[in-house]
C-alpha cells in the first residue's frame, strides 16, 4: 500500500512515464502507447525497467498491423494487476473475469460485456471512477443505464428495493461479498521487507504471506464489505500532501458523505490497511525508489535492501524535499466495490439485512395479510452462502448472518424497520411492537 516509483506501475499502458520525465500527466494523449490497449495479438509487452518502452523482442510490425477494438483483456492487463499482481488493490478485478462465471460477474458472465459497455469512450476520454484517483475523465454508475428506479416495480417487493436505491448503492445488495474469484490483498506492511532469509508460508488460499521485496501480506477471499455513507466524492493523500504523525492510522482514501446528506447511499467498500513511511520533518509520505533501473543502479531498494538510499533518490525523482528522517506509520484506503455483480436472485435478501424480519411477522408488520403474497418466502429470497459455501468459497461464518450492514455502524439506533430511517419516523407506537 505504500506509494512508490516503481516503473512498471504504470508503464504498461504509459510510455514514458519514470524516471527520465517529469510527472506523467494523464491528460497528455502522446504520452499514450496506443498498442497497449489495442493489441490483438496477445504478444505486446514493455521492458520493466525501460520507461514504457516495448520489450525489443516484440514483432511491432506484427502488432500495428493486427490493432482493433479493445477487450477485458487489454484492459485487464493493466487493470488486474493494480498494486503489483492480481486483486491485489482492486479486490473484484483479476484475471478470472476473462471467462467468469455469471454467479461471479453477471455482466460479463452473463452476457459476455466487454469493459467498454460500462467504461463508455468518446474521443478516447475514458469515463470510469476510481476511489483511489480523481476522475478526470468523467464517471458513471449503476444507474447510468440502470436508472433511478432499476428494479421491474410490478411487485410489491420491487416497490421496496426502488424505494431502497434512493438510499443504497447497488452492489451493497447485488455485491454482498468480494474477492469471490480470487483473493484480494487486506493487509501490507512494507516495514517487514527485507528479509531473505524468511520463507514465505501459504494461507488458507494457497496465497504466500510474505516475499522479501514487498513485504508481509495477508489475504482474504469472499469478504464481506464495510460498508459508509458515499457521496460520491473521496478524500486522498496525494503526494506532498501533510498528515497528521501522531494519528492511530492514516486515511489514505476516504469516502466522503454522511447520514444526514440526501446525495448519500450506504456502498461497499474494501478496507486495505498496511504501513508507509513519512518524513518525520516535512510530514508528507515518502515514495522510495524500488526497482533497479539498470546494472549501475546502487540506491534501489530491491538491488540493496537499503530504505534510506531509496528515500533519497525517490524523493529526488517526485521533486520533493526530504528530511533525511522518516518512520513507518500505519495506513488506510478504502476501495469501493464495483465489479463481481451477482444476478439478481443472489442479491442480499431482507432477513440478511432487518433483523426483525427474520420470525414469523415479516412484510406483515407493516402490510396486511394477504394469501396471495407469501411475505416469508418474499423476505428471505436472496444470497445463498450455503450454497456459496458448497462451491467452495470462503462464507461459511456469514450462513444465517442478519444485520449484514450494522445499521448501527451507518448512524441508525437500530433496524430500521423497527426506529425508522434516516429522514423518517414510524407511526407512533410501532417501535414497540415485536
Amino acid at each position: 500500500m505504500s506509494i512508490h516509483s516503481n516503473e512498471a506501475r504504470c508503464t504498461s499502458c504509459h510510455a514514458g512515464y519514470g524516471w527520465r520525465d517529469e510527472t506523467f500527466d494523464f491528460t497528455d494523449k502522446t504520452k499514450i502507447d496506443c498498442l497497449v490497449c489495442h493489441d490483438r495479438t496477445g504478444t505486446y509487452a514493455k521492458t520493466p525497467t525501460d520507461a514504457g518502452m516495448p520489450d525489443p523482442k516484440v514483432d511491432l510490425v506484427k502488432v500495428a498491423k493486427s490493432v482493433g477494438p479493445t477487450s477485458r483483456k487489454t484492459c485487464g492487463d493493466c487493470h488486474f494487476n493494480g498494486g503489483g499482481g492480481e486483486a491485489v488493490k482492486h479486490a473484484e478485478l483479476s484475471r478470472q473475469l476473462l471467462t467468469p462465471d455469471r454467479s461471479c460477474d453477471v455482466h460479463m458472465g452473463g452476457y459476455d460485456f466487454q469493459c467498454s459497455e460500462c467504461h463508455r469512450t468518446r474521443n478516447h476520454k475514458i469515463a470510469g471512477r476510481s476511489t483511489s484517483v480523481p476522475v478526470s475523465e468523467g464517471g458513471f454508475s449503476c444507474e447510468t443505464c440502470h436508472g433511478d428506479n432499476p428494479h421491474a416495480c410490478d411487485s410489491l417487493l420491487d416497490h421496496h428495493l426502488n424505494k431502497h436505491a434512493k438510499t443504497i448503492a447497488c452492489n451493497t445488495c447485488h455485491a454482498p461479498v468480494y474477492a469471490k474469484c480470487k483473493p484480494t490483498k487486506v493487509f501490507w506492511d512494507w516495514s517487514k521487507a527485507g528479509d531473505k532469509k524468511r520463507k514465505p508460508k501459504k494461507d488458507k488460499y494457497g496465497m504466500e504471506d510474505y516475499n522479501w521485496m514487498k513485504g508481509e501480506f495477508i489475504w482474504k477471499e469472499s469478504a464481506k464489505p464495510t460498508y459508509k455513507w458515499f457521496n460520491g466524492s473521496m478524500k486522498r493523500v496525494l503526494m506532498g500532501d501533510k498528515v497528521d504523525l501522531n494519528a492511530s492510522i492514516v486515511n489514505l482514501t476516504e469516502p466522503v458523505g454522511s447520514m444526514k446528506d440526501p446525495g448519500s447511499k450506504i456502498a461497499p467498500f474494501k478496507i486495505f490497511d498496511g504501513t508507509s513511511t513519512v518524513d518525520l520533518e516535512h510530514r508528507h509520505l515518502i515514495v522510495p525508489h524500488l526497482f533497479p533501473k539498470n546494472k549501475e543502479d546502487s540506491t534501489a531498494y530491491w538491488k540493496n535492501l537499503d530504505w534510506q538510499k531509496a528515500n533519497v533518490t525517490g524523493m529526488q525523482a517526485a521533486k520533493l524535499s526530504y528530511s533525511g528522517k522518516y518512520k513507518w506509520i500505519k495506513t488506510r484506503m478504502n476501495w469501493g466495490v464495483e465489479h463481481e455483480v451477482m444476478p439478481a436472485n443472489m442479491a442480499l435478501s431482507c432477513v440478511q439485512c432487518h433483523e426483525s424480519l427474520k420470525g414469523e411477522r415479516t412484510c406483515n408488520r407493516c402490510h396486511q395479510d394477504n394469501r396471495k403474497v407469501d411475505f416469508k418466502k418474499i423476505a428471505h429470497k436472496g444470497t445463498d452462502f450455503s450454497y456459496m459455501a458448497s462451491k467452495g468459497r470462503d462464507v461459511s461464518h456469514l450462513i444465517g448472518a442478519t444485520d449484514y450492514i450494522n445499521f448501527k455502524s451507518l448512524g441508525y439506533k437500530g433496524d430500521p424497520v423497527i426506529y425508522g430511517g434516516r429522514f423518517n419516523r414510524l407511526p407512533m407506537g410501532y417501535g414497540a411492537q415485536k
